[in-house]
């Protein structure tokens, strides 16, 4: 790809970052402009994110199954490189997400990527997540949605190592490499190929946590309702360095992923059918009969 055909891709916009992200020169993943220097809210806060999930601590409970409407549509698309991540929006009728315990439904806005991963389970650091974005329809936008409780939902998708390309990354993969290959600004170039969203979230969906936290860029803003699938997709290592390779004021964007906040003694649900709060009460109660009646027995033989 030549320096000119980049150029007729290149669109040097403000609005680019839907207000969620500050401009792309004032914070970075390292250095003086690093998190530990975000500031405000983002050193701040008491419920931060990202956070690293503890499985067997999680609330098992269940929430209800989330509804991802229109999922399944082709969608023309168009990538952005914005500096700190690729962020892809969608044409055509709206979609949305409601379900899993929420009170409201949410219009989707955006997606991008992070690499590697930016929550962890059990410690663990998987190679990519995908976030999701969507907002209370009863805003105008996500930039208002993000000031009021509750106002922005984000799903997290976690991305494993394999040694096959992922088909479905193909088409943002392509488009990564036509606005990642150097640094004019704020670049942006059609996706060739329709996206169908449904193709990017796990065939399972009936497995996730769910916890009360923030968005994981400035201004950090504690309004966000997260979904993580314990189900992973898969992205090869090809795939991954093309992320990595994407030029930032900064130069190759080989990670943008926040470190991890602390969880403050939240409550982290785990998503299984079938769990309720009297179910697990009924489990501890047989236990205590059932020990109880062991005692029992053991007592009366020791009797006789």
């Amino acid at each position: 790809m030549t320096f000119i055909h980049l150029i007729v891709l290149v669109f040097f916009t403000s609005g680019v970052h839907v207000s969620l992200q500050s401009d792309g020169s004032s914070w970075t993943y390292t250095g003086e402009n690093g998190p530990e220097n975000w500031g405000a809210v983002c050193t701040n806060g008491k419920h931060q994110s990202p956070i690293d999930i503890i499985s067997e601590d999680a609330i098992k409970l269940d929430l209800g199954s989330l509804k991802f409407t229109r999922y399944d549509f082709a969608y023309e698309a168009t990538l952005v490189n914005n500096g700190h991540s690729v962020q892809i929006t969608l044409s055509g009728v709206s979609l949305y997400l409601n379900g899993g315990g929420l009170n409201s439904t949410y219009n989707f806005e955006q997606m991008h990527f992070h690499w590697g991963a930016e929550h962890t389970i059990d410690g663990h650091r998987d190679v990519l997540e995908l976030h999701l974005v969507h907002f209370d329809k009863k805003y105008d936008n996500v930039s208002i949605a993000a000031q009021h409780e509750n106002g922005v939902v984000v799903i997290a998708v976690l991305f494993k190592l394999s040694d096959r390309d992922n088909k479905d990354l193909d088409p943002i993969i392509q488009a990564t490499e036509m606005v990642g290959s150097q640094w004019v600004g704020t670049t942006r170039a059609k996706i060739q190929q329709k996206i169908i969203p449904q193709l990017l979230l796990p065939k399972d969906k009936t497995s996730f946590y769910k916890y009360q936290g923030s968005l994981t860029t400035p201004g950090c803003q504690e309004t966000v309702t997260w979904f993580i699938f314990t189900e992973k997709l898969t992205v090869s290592l090809e795939q991954l360095r093309v992320f990595q390779r994407l030029e930032t004021p900064q130069g190759p964007l080989l990670f943008n992923y926040r470190p991890i906040q602390p969880s403050n003694n939240r409550k982290i649900y785990h998503h299984l059918i079938g769990y309720s709060s009297s179910s697990i009460t009924l489990t501890s109660n047989l236990t205590h009969i059932t020990l109880l009646l062991l005692i029992s027995l053991l007592s009366y033989s020791h009797n006789f």
